[in-house]
This record gives C-alpha cells, sequence and structure tokens, in this order.
C-alpha cells in the first residue's frame, strides 16, 4: 500500500499565503501610483543591522519587530517563489517527523538566529528581507531528525552527509552567483534549526524517512 504524504502544517500555508499576498501587493503598487512602495516596507519591515547595536528606527519597537517582519517581505517574484517552494518542500520533509507546533517554533528561533548571525557578520545598513535563513532552519531540522531516526534504526548516515553536501553545495553556488544573498542569516538558521532537530523528540508516525531513505 502507497504511503500518503505528510501535508503542509496549517500555519506554514498562511505563511506562505501571507508572504505571496505582501509581495502582489508591492509588484501591483508602481502600476497604481506607488512607486515608492517596495522602499517603504523595506524601511519599515527590512533587517536593518545598525538598529541592533544602536537603537532608534521609523517607531517604537522596530528593532525587535524586524526580525519577525524581515522573513515576510522578499526582493521580488523570483525570490519569492524559491522561497515559497523550498519552504513546501523542505516544510512537507519535516512534517514526516515534527508536530505543527514544534516546527513553527523550529521556524521562528530559526528566522531569529539568522537575523542574530547575519547582524553580528555584516553590521553595514542592509537591509536583509527573505524567508531563506528560516528556511534553512527547517532543513537543518530535518537533518537532524534524520540522523536520530536513522541512528536508532542503526542505518547508514551517508544519505545524510550527502544532503548536507548538497545543501553547502548550493548555499556556496548562490553566494557566488548571487553577491546579494545573505549567506550569513542561511548560516545562522541552519545552526539553530540542527540543533533543535537533534533536541526535539521524534514524533510517533506512519511516514518513514522519504527523503533520506
Amino acid at each position: 500500500m502507497t504511503q500518503a504524504r505528510p501535508s503542509l502544517p496549517y500555519w506554514m500555508i498562511a505563511l506562505i499565503l501571507v508572504c505571496c499576498v505582501i509581495e502582489a501587493g508591492l509588484w501591483l503598487a508602481p502600476m497604481l501610483g506607488y512607486g515608492g512602495a517596495r522602499v517603504a516596507v523595506n524601511l519599515a519591515g527590512g533587517f536593518w543591522s545598525p538598529l541592533l547595536w544602536r537603537g532608534g528606527g521609523l517607531y517604537s519597537g522596530q528593532p525587535v519587530l524586524m526580525f519577525l517582519t524581515y522573513g515576510l517581505l522578499h526582493g521580488g517574484l523570483a525570490h519569492l517563489a524559491m522561497n515559497m517552494f523550498s519552504l513546501a518542500a523542505v516544510g512537507r520533509e519535516l512534517a514526516r517527523f515534527l508536530r505543527p507546533l514544534p516546527m513553527f517554533v523550529v521556524y521562528l528561533v530559526s528566522q531569529i538566529a539568522a537575523g542574530l548571525l547575519f547582524a553580528l557578520m555584516s553590521p553595514s545598513p542592509g537591509p536583509m528581507v527573505g524567508a531563506s535563513g528560516a528556511i534553512f532552519g527547517i532543513a537543518g531540522a530535518l537533518i537532524g531528525q534524520a540522523i536520530k531516526w536513522r541512528r536508532g534504526r542503526g542505518m547508514s548516515m551517508r544519505p545524510i552527509w550527502r544532503a548536507v553536501l548538497i545543501i553547502g553545495g548550493l548555499n556556496i553556488a548562490l553566494t557566488l552567483l548571487v553577491p546579494q544573498i545573505a549567506w550569513q542569516a542561511h548560516l545562522g538558521g541552519i545552526i539553530a534549526g540542527f540543533a533543535m532537530g537533534l533536541l526535539l523528540p521524534l514524533k510517533r508516525d506512519r511516514f518513514g524517512l522519504g527523503a533520506f531513505r
């Protein structure tokens, strides 16, 4: 019998929809006479490293809230599509191991960790936008959970290291091809996600090992 594929958590579906609605609005804004909408939204919601060290901002609490808002913004339709397709693919695999609430915690903590490491390693003005740091966190958690799953069954770790090499190679390639990509955020996200993937207990499920079979 063919096993059903796990579905995306409702919170992740909602997040994808919110990101798409925001980007659609920013894409349409110039046609409606609001040519500066993207700049204004990035000023208010993007991640600005100097705010973390010097404070200030356009409104009270921006140095804290930017850790949440920057992941909802993207640099265009291509950036959005790449991130949302990646999130759906990796999120569906992690759903084999974790329930929706722990997955949400992984995503949120990874996004915060991604912003922190970016601020530490890139104190320049910015802004940094995009969900890729949190998505790398989801990928890191998937690797951590898969290691626990395979180790508990005495299985080879070879597929895990292959996945790690693929993710690392992809990140290096993207950094070389698209210099403005915030690789520091990717690194912060995947470190946080991997640590949580090792710490969080595996759920009892019927889906098996998925991509790490």
